[in-house]
């Protein structure tokens, strides 16, 4: 499994100053999480992310920092704008209610596999992220992601990508 630069933040909803989501950029940096804004009261936080290349997506290691859900959409940036990205990974827990009222077990770390990912979105390439990340049992912290690591499922990023794995008929077009 070959790890994938994510080159640019294409999009956030929000962001706090002290902790941007920049921090996201480089896993192994020591700059700090990406947490929502003290004053966003939403409870929940956006991000776009523009990776390297379009790659097949094998693993994705994500560092939680208070979040109770996450969910993961693809997509591809020669998409038109209003074209919906596709979930890759539905909303998963990474803390329990009881978790989130007592601030408690608020970073962890949660590998996800291709079998963790929907079809038809596994097996094929993209390009960008949205990660949404909620935290709507409390409001007294801020939350968000310690950090963010994608793998693709090619060996090598040297080796050309194929064609589309799933069939064609589900509804997708490699691009």
């Amino acid at each position: 499994m070959a790890p994938v630069k994510i080159s640019h933040v294409v999009s956030f909803s929000s962001q706090d100053p002290k902790y941007p989501v920049e921090n996201l950029l480089n896993p192994d940096s020591q700059r700090g999480p990406w947490l929502s804004c003290p004053q966003d009261k939403s409870r929940q936080l956006k991000v776009e992310l523009q990776l390297e290349r379009a790659v097949p997506i094998g693993y994705i290691d994500v560092g939680n920092c208070g979040c109770a859900f996450l969910q993961i959409d693809v997509g591809r940036s020669s998409w038109s704008l209003d074209r919906p990205f596709v979930t890759l990974l539905p909303a998963t827990m990474l803390m329990s209610l009881a978790d989130s009222k007592q601030g408690k077990n608020r970073s962890g770390v949660r590998m996800f596999k291709n079998g963790d990912f929907l079809a038809p979105a596994s097996g094929e390439s993209w390009d960008r992220l949205r990660l949404t990340c909620s935290q709507p049992f409390t409001r007294h912290q801020p939350f968000g992601l310690a950090f963010l690591r994608v793998c693709s499922s090619l060996d090598s990023l040297d080796d050309p990508v194929e064609g589309p794995s799933v069939p064609v008929s589900s509804g997708l077009s490699q691009v």
